[in-house]
């Protein structure tokens, strides 16, 4: 009998202590360090994502390609259905760091941003000013054509806004601790150069319009022997935050493929929208990016969703199943236009809608027999 009750007590006590240490069996809290074997969940997040592939397009043969129709859209961050792609609002500082989300989750903005500061996608700027010799002309279009590529060096431009000094400072070098002045080269740009806060370019010379030797100097007013001052300002850029994105502009292309017997869409190019002015409410496209190239990091990044919030869709399932609303302002026609060129008001969304009936019918009609 005291062996019995001396065996019941040790197991007595097994199960209290058990009890007591109630949690996860694969966790190791190493010494010294307890945060670190810390499982923000019910399981262990893995990077499951890298290893999956985006949703593979379907190869359509120029031959097949028997009806198509350009289109371009905008998705207002305004409608309830397409918060997925504004929320949650990180926060990006001027050195471009990004916040990482708790729920592990990040907008729109947010990934495309962070693709584009690593470099694992191109973006292209809507427009560029420009210039003929010295002269400055009209300025480029032509983003959504995917013409004008900007390096990684450059993509702060994209990302931030830029505001610049008005004021004009004369451009001077030291050498050997003597301050020299800068001048402009005989026949080259006299435009006053514009540098980013900081830039060591300040304190260098460009070799090709620039110089110290007043003999190679461009002459303002010989008889008084005037050289032409290089003349710079500078300027910062305050990153765009997700929340101040109000839309997003999609490029795509409608087509019927023959050997399948489908409708279908390829989406080609994503721009984020933002107001350059809040007060005029003046719309600016702040890049646009090649959706099938975006496709590869779009896969990576769950979306969230209201019935399931484990995170079983990517940004990239989203826009392959059509999981938002938009509004057709544009479609490829004679004239080159907008909708907002002739129809205004509710008579616009009127005909974005007709735009759509189009297609659809164009659907329909292939099986009414």
């Amino acid at each position: 009998m005291k062996a019995l009750f001396i065996v019941s007590l040790v197991l007595f006590f097994n199960t209290i202590h058990a009890q007591g240490n109630v949690g996860p069996s694969n966790v190791i809290i190493p010494k010294g360090n307890p945060s670190s074997g810390v499982i923000d969940g019910v399981y262990e997040k893995k990077d499951v994502l890298s290893k999956k592939r985006a949703i593979p397009y379907e190869f359509v043969r120029e031959n097949d390609y028997v009806w198509g129709k350009r289109t371009w859209s905008s998705i207002d961050l305004r409608e309830k259905i397409n918060h997925p792609l504004y929320f949650p609002h990180e926060t990006l500082d001027k050195s471009g760091a990004l916040d990482k989300s708790s729920q592990g989750r990040y907008s729109l903005f947010y990934v495309l941003a962070n693709a584009l500061d690593k470099g694992f996608i191109v973006g292209y700027a809507d427009k560029i000013e420009g210039k003929l010799g010295t002269t400055n002309i009209k300025d480029l279009d032509g983003g959504d054509a995917f013409i004008f590529p900007v390096d990684k060096s450059s993509v702060g431009e994209l990302l931030g806004k830029k505001d610049l000094d008005q004021q004009k400072y004369p451009k001077q070098i030291l050498d050997n601790g003597v301050a020299k002045d800068v001048y402009i080269k005989k026949g080259a740009d006299a435009s006053i150069k514009e540098y980013l806060s900081g830039d060591p370019l300040i304190d260098q010379v460009d070799p090709v319009t620039e110089t110290t030797d007043p003999s190679q100097a461009e002459v303002i007013d010989p008889t008084q022997n005037i050289l032409a001052n290089a003349e710079y300002r500078t300027y910062t850029l305050e990153r765009w935050q997700p929340r101040q994105i109000i839309k997003y502009f999609l490029k795509e292309d409608w087509f019927f493929d023959k050997e399948r017997s489908v409708l279908d869409v390829r989406t080609i190019g994503l721009a984020p929208v933002v107001y350059e002015d809040s007060a005029k409410m003046n719309e600016k496209i702040l890049f646009w990016v090649y959706f099938p190239q975006a496709r590869d990091v779009l896969k990576n990044y769950y979306v969230y969703d209201a019935k399931n919030t484990v995170g079983g869709n990517t940004f990239d399932h989203l826009f392959m199943t059509r999981r938002f609303n938009a509004v057709v302002f544009k479609e490829s026609t004679l004239y080159d236009r907008q909708i907002e060129d002739y129809r205004f008001g509710v008579d616009a969304l009127y005909e974005s809608e007709k735009v759509k009936n189009t297609i659809r019918t164009f659907e329909h009609d292939v099986w009414n027999f």
